[in-house]
């Protein structure tokens, strides 16, 4: 059985401020044609090449975000979550025009733009879509004990735990199967978030200027900040799962795999994909799945599903 590539119906916008840069930004998200994958265009960037596609190889070192770049610096940050939400409902072509260095932050979580994914519709293409299967196990280490490593699964898991000081977060972790159903219920309004001890030190980096209790879970010594306190009692982890899925999403095709991971972040999780696609052996490339089909998209979800109120 093959699955087919999908774009999105309809256009929309989605406007908010970038979380590190403070700006005021507005995303365009129209339909793309089959096998061109995700791109983002920089609109206000005139007399350069302004396309970004959303590769692995175009990935660049950022702080506290993901970001992509072409051949000639032209780049966009916080690309994440708008990777995952293009990946849980199964969209693999589409074009994002943003007139800015970095994505809108939304409230710090993917539901809004799932929401906006969801209501523009889903069309298939008469291309089938590519799969990544993963053979062999691939591991790498980062700072502070922090590890990464995808194993070979039946579809997409994710096996995340995190370890922070302030008891407001501390240890958790979170053993995750993947679909399209289950990521909007318990995956998609997990937002983002920090230690209050950490934000001079962002803002002191130039990064942060936008992020505010509005688009942030916040904690100081047990306490969060945030007056409707939290969404879900792990949420921070399963941001962790939120991002991981975006990041994932940059080698172009829905993995088959098992990703496990320790302190995880951007960083570590792009070491192991260029880790990974630069190991031919540890995977092979297939055009069908009869276990995707069940999983990922929304063209045969429940209508309560399929556009969240």
């Amino acid at each position: 059985m093959h699955y087919l590539q999908t774009t999105i119906m309809k256009s929309f916008c989605l406007s908010g401020i970038g979380v590190h840069t403070g700006r005021a930004l507005t995303a365009r998200i129209e339909p793309a044609a089959a096998n061109t994958g995700i791109c983002f265009w920089r609109e206000d960037v005139k007399g350069q090449n302004n396309k970004i596609p959303a590769k692995i190889c175009n990935t660049a070192r950022a702080m506290l975000c993901t970001r992509i770049e072409n051949n000639e610096g032209i780049g966009v940050n916080t690309i994440e979550h708008f990777m995952s939400a293009f990946f849980a409902v199964g969209i693999d072509n589409v074009n994002i025009y943003v007139d800015g260095p970095e994505m809108p932050i939304m409230d710090g979580s993917a539901y809004p733009i799932v929401k906006a994914l969801l209501k523009a519709g889903q069309k298939q293409h008469k291309y089938p879509a590519r799969y990544l299967h993963i053979q062999k196990e691939i591991k790498v280490r980062g700072e502070n004990g922090a590890w990464a490593s995808i194993l070979p699964s039946s579809g997409l898991e994710i096996c995340l735990e995190i370890d922070f000081p302030d008891p407001g977060i501390g240890r958790q972790r979170i053993d995750y199967s993947f679909s399209t159903s289950s990521y909007i219920e318990k995956i998609s309004a997990a937002r983002t978030f920090c230690m209050l001890r950490d934000v001079e030190n962002m803002k002191h980096a130039g990064l942060a200027k936008g992020g505010n209790l509005e688009n942030a879970v916040v904690v100081d010594n047990g306490k969060i900040l945030n007056s409707d306190g939290l969404r879900m009692q792990d949420e921070c982890v399963r941001h962790k799962v939120l991002d991981c899925i975006g990041d994932l999403f940059l080698t172009c095709m829905p993995i088959f795999g098992r990703f496990e991971a320790f302190k995880p972040g951007h960083t570590l999780t792009l070491d192991l994909l260029h880790t990974l696609m630069a190991n031919k052996s540890s995977y092979i490339v297939k055009t069908s799945s009869k276990e995707s089909v069940a999983t990922r998209g929304f063209l045969n979800l429940p209508k309560a599903a399929a556009v969240p109120a």
